[in-house]
């Protein structure tokens, strides 16, 4: 048995997040307080790894996958839609699609589930999340050029049931539920969660279009673990998802779909052609709908030998969109499976080999009677994506102090984009990268992680960059290499009594970065950018216990962003950004205030410039957005052991960026648009709530 410890404990600390392993962290050796993590401390592996857990997600009144990231440094959630309010994560500075999100370590979403699943994944399953930046923080898992969140779901530890119940203003309702259960003989647990929530439409300038559409999730989770044998466990988890964004006018959507050609024509017009005026055409000119509907199926058999580790995973995910985009239909459905073997094998007191075979294939079929596609109008965005990989990594504990992860990845890619009349299998690539993580502990409080690897990603389609339909004209795709990245970044970590800090950098270039521009005649296509672009950024986060009942916080982080770069982005980023946090726990009591101060960019380097107020390019958008801050609020009370009660505010202050201008714009050919975007769109909202636990 102590041998057996011995394997598991090594195997647990070189266990990346890319690959989460529910046996292994049955045992806790990753030295991590998950419940009371604190900004600047970091998980205890070799890899930079930033944990969120779920009592920091209950603090932030966290209800979306979106909402208990969006805090936490190197991250910068972007709205890139007013009207259907599309989120994207940005890792290390990079483009949403390049965030390779893991669930439980099973590379589920991909750039057309990601557009709107995140927003629509709930927390109430969730134990952990763990967020490692840099196109080598997952060294053995596929893709990831800005990096990796992988989302650690509960295990049943007991039998009970917890419940969160909610509700506030903007049509702010909450509902979790999350049971659990265990046998007698602590073989088999089975978890059972759930949860609803909603925001209404927010139309801050009562113009008659939100700025933030209304957001309806609803997901149903199951899991079981059962081990067969002392050395054998299974498990398997299953998830549905039901997503709803309407935005767009504020009328209900029936009659906005029934009223539709009221008026002659469903183009947006607003009073005297200023989007600051009110709405005065058909309210599907301006309606976006998006129904997603998600099904997720993993089943993982581990086995724990005396001085090896075996994992096979196998996953289905199927997800299906229906929207309605100003007046135009569009439904695409997206397949994806993954396989993957694994073993971890202990050669010798210094060294831990892992390695293993991977199958990741995505089928997207899409259809639209907006147009036909022709030869000449090319329209569909439908693709088939096959990854073939094989995986070896060596851990090398040099010394006492230091420890060397050194991993190999060899992938064959291939990707039809059989909606286009091209050629079969546009991309077809065979790659091997290098993925390295040094990890050196120059005391036992202080340590530092040098890391550097490549990352690679296949674009897939059109919809990564715009909606899954432009016009009549359909859009082309003129996609023939993959995107290619290297990073490298170092941290340091103080972590000494009262305080805990990391301080660190990283830079991150990428060549053949996609993008979306017009072909010759005008049509919108995709296209590889052949030079590079690079990124870098610095951030310092930070804790001090005061007391043992509060504690302070806060951080800085600063990017540079090539000036191409921002060119091709589809939204401004945040250049420099600071947070202050104060916690105070005991007694029965918790309170949370956090700050979060945004610096004034220049937006004209993001493609900003040339848009105005008016169809008639009189009245010229800002192209410097200022800085801004928004404070959040919570304060919580155990009444009875079981019972909790808590209020809150979130964006006290009730800053948006409509007190200053509208996200509504024309560009300078007069075509209305929907994404001049640079600060909060949905105002101050209070809440109340209750949570139980049994």
């Amino acid at each position: 048995m102590k041998k057996l410890l011995s394997v598991v404990a090594a195997a647990a600390l070189v266990h990346n997040v890319a690959v989460a392993d529910e046996v292994l962290e049955a045992i806790s050796l990753s030295g991590t307080d998950t419940k009371s993590a604190k900004q600047g401390k970091v998980k205890d592996i070799i890899e930079k790894t930033e944990v969120i857990s779920k009592e920091q997600i209950k603090k932030q009144q966290a209800v979306t996958l979106i909402e208990a990231i969006e805090q936490t440094p190197g991250i910068d959630v972007t709205t890139n839609c007013s009207m259907c309010g599309i989120k994207r994560v940005m890792l290390n500075g990079m483009k949403g699609e390049h965030t390779t999100v893991l669930a439980d370590g099973v590379p589920f979403h991909s750039t057309v589930s990601s557009y709107y699943g995140m927003d629509g994944i709930g927390v109430s399953d969730i134990e952990t999340i763990e967020v490692a930046r840099g196109s080598g923080a997952s060294l053995t898992a596929p893709e990831a050029i800005g990096g990796t969140i992988n989302i650690v779901s509960r295990k049943a530890k007991r039998n009970g049931m917890e419940f969160n119940l909610a509700g506030g203003e903007q049509g702010y309702k909450v509902g979790e539920f999350f049971a659990e259960g265990m046998s007698e003989d602590k073989k088999t647990g089975v978890v059972i969660s759930g949860g609803y929530t909603n925001y209404d439409q927010y139309d801050q300038d009562k113009n008659g279009v939100n700025e933030a559409p209304r957001l309806e999730n609803q997901v149903l989770s199951f899991k079981i673990n059962h081990e067969l044998t002392d050395q054998d466990e299974i498990e398997l988890k299953l998830s549905h998802y039901d997503s709803k964004v309407y935005g767009g006018p504020m009328v209900e959507e029936q009659f906005a779909v029934t009223s539709f050609g009221s008026t002659g024509t469903a183009n947006p017009s607003f009073v005297g052609g200023n989007v600051n005026n009110q709405y005065n055409g058909d309210p599907m000119g301006t309606l976006e709908s998006i129904t997603t509907i998600r099904d997720e199926a993993t089943l993982k058999w581990i086995h724990v030998g005396d001085t090896t580790t075996f994992q096979t995973t196998l996953a289905y995910a199927d997800a299906g969109q229906d929207s309605m985009y100003e007046g135009t239909d569009y439904v695409n459905d997206d397949k994806t499976y993954f396989a993957d073997i694994k073993v971890t094998q202990m050669l010798s007191d210094e060294h831990l080999l892992t390695y293993g075979v991977d199958f990741k294939s995505e089928i997207m079929k899409a259809k639209s009677t907006g147009f036909t596609p022709t030869a000449t109008a090319n329209g569909k965005d439908d693709f088939d994506y096959y990854a073939y990989g094989l995986y070896v990594q060596d851990t090398w504990t040099m010394t006492h102090d230091t420890e060397l992860n050194v991993a190999l990845r060899g992938a064959k890619i291939l990707t039809n984009f059989t909606g286009q009349f091209l050629k079969e299998n546009e991309i077809d690539e065979t790659i091997v990268l290098p993925r390295l993580h040094l990890r050196h502990n120059h005391t036992h409080a202080i340590v530092s992680r040098f890391s550097a690897g490549q990352g690679y990603r296949s674009p897939l389609t059109f919809f990564e960059s715009e909606h899954g339909l432009i016009g009549p004209d359909g859009f082309g795709v003129d996609i023939s290499e993959i995107e290619r990245s290297n990073n490298v970044s170092y941290a340091l970590s103080y972590d000494e009594g009262r305080v805990s800090l990391t301080a660190g950098g990283s830079y991150t270039d990428v060549k053949n970065l996609a993008y979306v521009g017009e072909d010759g005649t005008g049509k919108p296509t995709l296209y590889n950018y052949k030079g590079r672009v690079a990124v870098k950024n610095a951030d310092i986060v930070a804790s001090y216990l005061i007391t043992p009942a509060i504690t302070v916080s806060g951080g800085y982080e600063q990017y540079w962003y090539d000036e191409k770069y921002k060119e091709l982005l589809y939204i401004a980023a945040m250049e420099k950004q600071a947070r202050f946090m104060i916690d105070y726990d005991a007694n029965g009591w918790n309170a949370t205030a956090q700050a979060t101060w945004v610096a004034s960019r220049n937006l004209a380097p993001y493609g900003y410039g040339n848009r105005t107020n008016d169809v008639a390019g009189t009245s010229p958008k800002n192209t410097k957005a200022p800085s801004f801050a928004t404070v959040d609020l919570k304060i919580a009370k155990d009444v009875t052991k079981n019972f909790n009660l808590y209020l809150g505010v979130k964006n006290l202050f009730d800053y948006t960026q409509t007190e200053k201008e509208s996200p509504l714009f024309y560009d300078d050919a007069g075509e209305y648009d929907v994404g001049h975007i640079w600060g909060p769109l949905r105002g101050r909202m209070a809440y109340a709530g209750v949570r139980a636990k049994f």
